[in-house]
């Protein structure tokens, strides 16, 4: 367990947590982005709320020693970026697809109680929005949309410097939509922008459309490179969601009128084999000019974000905070 007297000395550094089904992050790091030291476990499917805090105190005790072992000050809060419905009042999550056994839990309060320190958190989509609006491609954006792919696709809306938020914390679930009768599901719904465009849903569109080109354990990961150095095959999987975020982005384009949207990790990767497909999709959805339409990038932290994302919405209350 955390030693609580590791958090009688003050400092300006956070301890930082990145959760979804698949893997947990802690990170220790600075209000200035710096990332000092970090840790990652996997996470057990279906597993239980009470465990997941188990595992985020064993990892957190093992990163700290770390850190004292380098003389570094202990954090003064915690920050957390964390999958599934997040009510960012309460600090309470609803639901979450990669993890069913969770409803209603007491996220914010019980990571408060157990690390006795002050606990920001949020939704991993706005956690990336906020990674990117003070450390990427989002600097000095003011109106921008973020696309989280993992384990759903979904949006982190900043729109003149402030997250949107609704009350259940159910908003940016554009993963959603419906784009076909059939095709993908990843963690969605077949046929969904979830499908086509998330991670696991590429991974599961590679397997539709190229049923012999890959092992039956190959990860995304590895379709990716195959991407980068020149599979057609890969590329075509690519080309194909990106082409659906495009179409599935237009509604969103044309109620917000966005300055910028950032593709997020691990879309990141694929630069313009995926961004480039997406671009023009947009433009033929939206029949908007050129003038008009957002920019749309792949996010410049990429494989930076899961530990930004981590720290993020402790930096936003602090800047927040320092600005009233």
């Amino acid at each position: 367990m955390l030693r609580k007297e590791a958090f009688l000395n003050g400092s300006s550094n956070i301890l930082g947590i990145n959760l979804d089904g698949e893997r947990l992050l802690v990170v220790y790091g600075s209000p200035t982005g710096i990332i000092y030291e970090r840790l990652s476990a996997p996470v057990p499917a279906q597993v239980s709320f009470s465990a997941v805090l188990e595992l985020i105190m064993v990892q957190a005790d093992r990163l700290l020693t770390l850190t004292q072992a380098q003389h570094l000050p202990v954090p003064d809060r915690v920050s957390a970026a964390i999958s599934g419905n997040l009510d960012a009042e309460t600090g309470i999550l609803g639901s979450a697809v990669d993890f069913p056994l969770w409803k209603q839990e007491p996220v914010r309060s019980q990571l408060s109680l157990r690390f006795n320190l002050p606990v920001v958190i949020e939704q991993k989509a706005n956690a990336g929005a906020l990674a990117e609006y003070y450390f990427g491609g989002g600097q000095g954006v003011r109106n921008l949309v973020f696309i989280g792919m993992t384990p759903t696709l979904r949006a982190g809306i900043l729109t003149n410097g402030r997250l949107y938020h609704n009350s259940g914390g159910t908003a940016g679930q554009l993963g959603s939509l419906r784009l076909a009768g059939d095709g993908p599901a990843g963690l969605g719904k077949p046929g969904s922008l979830t499908g086509f465009a998330s991670a696991a849903g590429m991974l599961e569109l590679a397997f539709k459309r190229c049923p012999q080109h890959w092992e039956n354990d190959v990860d995304l990961f590895q379709i990716i490179r195959d991407a980068q150095n020149g599979d057609p095959y890969a590329q075509e999987v690519f080309a194909e969601a990106g082409t659906q975020l495009g179409r599935g982005l237009a509604p969103l384009v044309h109620l917000l009128q966005p300055e910028l949207i950032i593709i997020g990790f691990p879309g990141c990767l694929l630069a313009d084999i995926f961004a480039n497909p997406a671009r023009a999709a947009l433009a033929a959805a939206t029949d908007l000019a050129e003038s008009a339409l957002p920019r749309l990038i792949p996010s410049p932290l990429c494989a930076r974000l899961p530990e930004l994302e981590a720290i993020a919405p402790a930096i936003h209350r602090i800047k927040t905070q320092s600005a009233e």
